[in-house]
Parts: structure tokens; C-alpha cells; sequence
């Protein structure tokens, strides 16, 4: 599936170890937060299905606490019950492809996930319209 996405597959062989990529839903502000960065735009995609392709080509850091990262429900949205099922599908995806005994899914509150996504080398804008889709993995070393 990443083979018809170039630029995305340079950049993401460009990325060294610590390096971090955003994979984020369509409400993100991508345009803005990736700046410098790459921004590469597939609206017809989900995040599980980026998520699948990603883990083919890219090793997640051993270093971090958790196997990727998501945005912490503001206290708004808790208030009026806004669910978050896509992280459970996140943690599945996940689960596969991490053989540490790490936590899977590990979150920042909305300001620290921006600040975390400024520095992203990599952001992919997908159609994905679940609440609180964004995810943040970080590249590990190439075996």
C-alpha cells in the first residue's frame, strides 16, 4: 500500500532512531503543526489501515514507555461522554507488532501532544473521523 506514496517512504527511511511520525485523523490541524515538516495527505484512508501498512516498513523505539501515543480526552468531552473505541483497535495493532512487556498505548494532554507533534518529521492526514484518532509512534532501530 506505501508504495504509491513516495515522499512518505522517503521520509520515513530518512528517519533515524527517536524520530517520530503523527498519523493524524481529519480534524488535526496538519498544515499548521507540520510547518517544516512532511506532510503527506490521504483522505481515503483509515488510521488502523495507515497504522497496518506502517508497521510493515517501520520499527518502533524500544526506548519509549509505550508503542505509540494519543491524545488525552479533554475534560469537555468527558463531561459529554465522547467514547474513544479507536484506541482499543489502536492497542490490537499494536499488541502484534510489540514483543516488549511495555505499555501499548500511552497519552499526552492536548497541549503536549501539539508541542510532541511540532517536532514530528512526519505527519500523515488521514480521512479518519473517530474522536481522538491522532497517534504518535516513534521509529526504533532498523534490524
Amino acid at each position: 500500500m506505501l508504495k504509491g506514496i513516495p515522499q512518505m517512504l522517503y521520509t520515513l527511511s530518512a528517519m533515524g532512531h527517536g524520530d517520530s511520525v503523527v498519523l493524524a485523523d481529519a480534524n488535526f490541524p496538519a498544515y499548521r503543526i507540520a510547518s517544516d515538516h512532511t506532510l503527506v495527505h490521504i483522505p481515503n484512508i483509515s488510521i488502523c489501515e495507515m497504522l497496518k501498512a506502517l508497521l510493515q516498513v517501520f520499527p518502533l523505539d524500544h526506548l519509549h514507555e509505550s508503542a505509540g501515543y494519543v491524545m488525552e480526552v479533554d475534560s469537555e468531552d468527558q463531561r459529554r461522554g465522547v467514547k474513544t473505541p479507536i484506541w482499543q483497535e489502536y492497542s490490537e495493532i499494536l499488541r502484534k507488532d510489540n514483543n516488549k512487556s511495555k505499555q501499548v498505548l500511552g497519552s499526552h494532554s492536548r497541549a503536549s501532544f501539539y508541542a510532541e507533534a511540532l517536532k514530528a518529521q512526519l505527519i500523515v492526514l488521514t480521512g479518519e473521523c473517530a474522536p481522538y484518532a491522532n497517534l504518535m509512534l516513534f521509529k526504533g532501530v532498523l534490524n
